[in-house]
């Protein structure tokens, strides 16, 4: 009978955290896309002087 409760109660919490997890990611995304377009994240690619000697 508790083991069946632990049960239910683990796979419950388990889907819950499945859920919220996805959740995080795709609202972490979702911000990381929005920040990339209006140009608060600016990638600069810095090269040594060997790199830009061979170009």
């Amino acid at each position: 009978m508790l083991l069946a409760a632990l049960q239910a109660l683990f796979n419950f919490v388990l889907k819950l955290s499945v859920i919220f997890g996805f959740i995080f990611m795709v609202a972490c995304t979702v911000f990381v896309i929005i920040c990339f377009v209006h140009g608060d994240i600016k990638i600069n690619i810095i090269r040594s002087e060997d790199e830009k000697e061979n170009e």
